[in-house]
């Protein structure tokens, strides 16, 4: 137990973005519910990270959602945006809720609560349950499979998600008749292009922030090119993995980039907005950032301006690129003193009325398959949700940490440091990469600095 307590008092994973429209309680999922009714009785507490008025309004009509189907349950909302304090002690005392949906500082204790084994496996539930509102099952109804996975089980599903990409100056593109580049070749062509034809920087971006350039560009690259599980790999500490050849090539990238000056030299002392805002003013063609700049920027948006949104060009493969997703998972803790009622409640989450409620509250981007009749998203998260259904990006989750393949405060600190150092000329790649390979192998031997274990989704 003192070691579960230990684990969850690790790293963050924090979700923002969307908008779109709501339905009511449609026939077709009374009907589908109806059969289940009468063996669901009893208590239901639920408890939930939220932060604000919208966030309690989708739990509440939740829960009122869930009655509509099972009068009979008397449902409890637990809601804070500090749920995880009351729930920890819950958890070792193997008091739990019956529902927990784990968003806010709630996401460090994924970790260790699946590996302890407090949470229930979902997996004959999710290969068999309908999905309400839709045709067909739950597992056949998903645009992005958001599960969190350990030795081959489901301990947790997310209904919606934001992603890290490639924001591009739509109304830029055009005008000039550029093409949007599907690899790291073509991105070079036309930077080159870009530079001798105009005043214009093929990229900018957020150089006191150089994660930024790490999750919106080189992950999905160093996917893309050597597999999702290579990302694994390095965020569990396999000094091996970053002698890889698609991470050795990444590297090396940000080297070219400072080279052939593809990004002005100014952005290396800019916060994440200063250099957003530089971005908006015309000064580049990309940023790499998320689907949620809009709505970060919303009091600098340019009359008329359009962003434009894709994976990423920092691969060299002509494979369908990734792109690194984050988001907050609901789980029915093992302890659960109605795990059937908290099924139920998670079938009633996936529902048509409750994925187009949290699009209309801006939870994030739907992992269900939904044109939402018509209604979109934001454009960035519209673009997103476009892609993954049509097939043309892979959104990979990492399941068990931070959120972002570098589970590790220190971690995270060596690789921003090593993105800084080769875009300002300070080191070339190939040293960069050896530090942080010694930084690696020294938080892998420091007793002190308690391990999680990651996987992908």
């Amino acid at each position: 137990m003192k070691k579960l307590i230990s684990l969850m008092l690790a790293v963050v994973m924090v979700v923002g973005l969307v908008a779109c429209g709501n339905q009511g309680t449609t026939a077709a999922e009374t009907t589908k519910a109806a059969a289940e009714t009468g063996k669901i009785s009893g208590k239901l507490e639920v408890a939930a990270f939220s932060n604000g008025d919208l966030n309690d309004q989708y739990w509440q009509a939740a829960k009122e959602e869930f009655n509509k189907l099972y009068p009979d349950v008397e449902v409890t909302l637990i809601l804070s945006a500090n749920i995880e304090e009351s729930m920890r002690p819950r958890f070792v005392a193997d008091n739990p809720p019956d529902v927990y949906y784990m968003g806010g500082q709630a996401n460090a204790d994924i970790a260790p609560l699946t590996a302890e084994g407090k949470l229930l496996d979902l997996s004959e539930w999710y290969n068999s349950v309908e999905a309400i509102g839709y045709d067909g099952l739950l597992k056949d109804n998903m645009a992005t499979a958001m599960l969190n996975r350990y030795n081959g089980g489901i301990y947790g599903m997310g209904t919606t998600y934001g992603v890290w990409a490639c924001l591009y100056n739509k109304k830029m593109l055009e005008e000039h008749g550029w093409k949007l580049p599907n690899n790291w070749q073509e991105f070079e062509a036309l930077a080159a292009e870009i530079k001798a034809t105009t005043d214009i920087y093929p990229i900018i971006h957020q150089g006191q922030y150089p994660d930024y350039m790490g999750y919106g560009l080189m992950q999905g690259g160093i996917a893309t090119d050597g597999g999702k599980d290579l990302l694994v790999k390095m965020g569990n500490l396999d000094v091996s993995a970053f002698d890889d050849p698609a991470v050795v090539s990444a590297y090396k990238k940000y080297e070219e980039i400072r080279e052939n000056d593809w990004a002005p030299e100014y952005c290396l002392s800019m916060s994440h907005t200063e250099s957003q805002l530089m971005w908006l003013q015309g000064k580049a063609l990309f940023l790499p950032c998320g689907n949620w700049l809009a709505g970060e920027m919303a009091d600098s948006l340019p009359e008329g301006f359009e962003i434009g949104l894709f994976p990423t060009f920092w691969h060299d493969k002509d494979e369908t690129p990734a792109m690194i997703g984050s988001g907050a998972y609901t789980v029915i803790p093992a302890a659960a003193k109605n795990p059937e009622a908290a099924k139920a409640f998670m079938q009633v989450l996936f529902s048509k009325t409750m994925i187009r409620k949290a699009a209309e509250l801006g939870r994030g981007i739907p992992t269900m398959k939904d044109d939402l009749d018509g209604q979109k998203l934001d454009d960035e998260s519209q673009q997103v949700l476009d892609l993954a259904n049509a097939g043309k990006v892979n959104v990979i989750f990492e399941i068990g940490g931070a959120g972002n393949f570098e589970p590790y405060g220190e971690m995270r600190t060596a690789i921003k440091n090593a993105i800084a150092a080769i875009l300002s000329g300070e080191k070339d790649a190939k040293t960069a990469l050896e530090e942080i390979k010694t930084e690696i192998e020294r938080i892998k031997n420091d007793e002190s600095i308690t391990k999680v274990t990651i996987s992908v989704s």
